[in-house]
């Protein structure tokens, strides 16, 4: 090969080289944006989560302490109907 062919095809093979390297890169940017936007995707539905499940909670302690209250007030209409059948 003649000296400029041999420039020719060096200067291809460096812009083939330098193509490929940038496309890499943009690829290797591509796919962090993506993890970015999974990750920011699921903190957001684990808050989500959270949110439910301190509700949850409240709702359960709330569900207990009204079955303890109205197990007192039956205890008490109980009491009351035992006085009532039983005067001394």
């Amino acid at each position: 090969m003649t000296e400029p062919a041999n420039r020719n095809l060096q200067t291809a093979l460096q812009t083939g080289q330098l193509v490929v390297l940038v496309i890499a890169v943009a690829g290797l940017f591509a796919t962090i944006g993506r993890r970015d936007a999974v990750i920011d995707s699921n903190a957001g539905e684990i808050r989500e989560l959270r949110g439910i499940s301190a509700d949850l909670v409240k709702t359960s302690i709330e569900a207990t302490t009204t079955n303890r209250e109205q197990d007192r007030r039956l205890d008490d209409l109980r009491d009351r109907m035992a006085r009532m059948e039983n005067p001394r």
